[in-house]
C-alpha cells in the first residue's frame, strides 16, 4: 500500500513539473512575442483620400396625373404593359366593343401606365407637409392584364403629362455639411446605386433638431419611375480631400485623438483630427500628410524606439 502511494506521489510530482515547465515555456514565448511586436510593429502609409458623407433616405414622389377611362364597354388590350412615353393622339389601349375595335388615345404627351394604385387624387404636397409625422409607405401599383373586360367609364390606366417637375418629400438626419447646403438652397442627391449625385433645388425645408424635412425638385423623371410613388435616394455632402489610415491606427491619449507616427526608428504620438468612414478606414483632415508612416495596430504598440527594417 505504501509503495503504491509513493508511486502515485512520484507520478503526480512528475506531471506537475512537466506542466510547470510547459506553462513557463509558453509564458516566455508570449513575452518574447510581445517584445518583438513592440520592437517591430507593422506600419502603414497614410494615403490621399476623398470623402463625402452619404445618408440613405426614402422619398415620396409627387406628380400631376390623370386617370384614363374607356368610352366603351368591351375587352381591352394594350400595345405594352410597361410604363412608356406616348405622344398626343397615340393609342394607349384598344377596346373590342360592340361597335368594333375602338382606340383609346392620349389626350396629351406624357407617360402612360396601365395600372392604378388607389392613391390617385389623394397624394399631394399638402397631405404630407403640414406636420412631422412619418411619411406613409406608397401603395403598390396593380397592373391591368391583357384581355380584361371593362365597362364604359372604367379606368384603363393613367397618364402623367410631360414635361413636368418630379417633386419629392423626404426626411433626413443631416450632418453639418448637409445643413450648409440646405441653407444655401440646394442638396446633392442621387438614386441609390445609380448615377452621380446632382445638385437639387430645395423648395421648402423644415428643421427639427438634426432632422430636416425637405421638399425638393428632382433633376430626373424617367418613365419607369412612375411604377412607385416612393424612391430610395442618397443624400451626399460635398467631397472633401484628406488622408486615410486604418481605423485601428487611431488611439486616444489624455483626451486627445491621434496615431503613433513613425519617424526613422522612433515612434511618437501625433494628434490628428478626422472621423471614421467606410470599410474600416479613418479620414484624417489634419495632422498627417500623404506618405507618413503610422503603426497599424496602435492599441498594442507604444512610443519609443523600434526596428522596422
Amino acid at each position: 500500500m505504501k509503495q503504491n502511494m509513493g508511486w502515485l506521489l512520484k507520478r503526480f510530482f512528475y506531471f506537475t513539473v512537466i506542466l510547470a515547465v510547459a506553462a513557463g515555456t509558453v509564458k516566455v514565448y508570449f513575452l518574447w512575442w510581445e517584445h518583438q511586436m513592440l520592437l517591430n510593429p507593422e506600419v502603414v502609409s497614410a494615403v490621399p483620400y476623398t470623402h463625402a458623407e452619404r445618408i440613405p433616405v426614402r422619398g415620396i414622389l409627387i406628380w400631376r396625373e390623370a386617370i384614363v377611362s374607356s368610352k366603351w364597354s368591351g375587352r381591352v388590350t394594350y400595345p405594352s404593359l410597361q410604363p412608356r412615353r406616348v405622344r398626343k393622339g397615340e393609342t394607349l389601349a384598344v377596346v373590342e366593343s360592340s361597335k368594333g375595335k375602338m382606340a383609346i388615345q392620349a389626350e396629351d404627351m406624357g407617360y402612360f401606365l396601365p395600372a392604378l394604385d388607389g392613391a390617385e387624387g389623394k397624394w399631394a404636397y399638402k397631405d404630407f407637409w403640414n406636420d412631422l409625422s412619418p411619411l406613409p409607405r406608397a401603395p403598390l401599383a396593380e397592373f391591368f392584364p391583357q384581355g380584361r373586360t371593362v365597362e364604359r367609364g372604367q379606368a384603363v390606366g393613367k397618364l402623367i403629362p410631360q414635361p413636368q417637375d418630379l417633386r419629392c418629400v423626404l426626411y433626413a438626419d443631416v450632418a453639418p455639411s448637409h445643413e450648409q447646403d440646405i441653407r444655401r438652397g440646394f442638396v446633392r442627391l442621387k438614386r441609390k446605386d445609380l448615377g452621380w449625385p446632382q445638385k437639387v433645388d430645395v423648395r421648402v425645408s423644415r428643421f427639427h433638431g438634426r432632422t430636416v424635412k425637405l421638399y425638393v425638385t428632382l433633376p430626373f423623371f424617367p418613365a419607369e419611375i412612375i411604377q412607385s410613388r416612393e424612391l430610395d435616394l442618397l443624400l451626399e455632402s460635398e467631397e472633401k480631400t484628406g488622408i486615410s489610415v486604418p481605423e485601428t491606427a487611431v488611439i486616444h491619449q489624455e483626451g486627445k485623438q491621434g496615431v503613433l507616427q513613425v519617424e526613422g526608428n522612433m515612434v511618437r504620438f501625433q494628434e490628428i483630427r478626422g472621423m471614421p468612414v467606410e470599410q474600416g478606414r479613418f479620414f484624417v483632415t489634419s495632422g498627417l500628410t500623404p506618405g507618413n508612416l503610422v503603426v497599424r495596430s496602435a492599441q498594442s504598440a507604444r512610443e519609443g524606439k523600434i526596428q522596422i527594417w
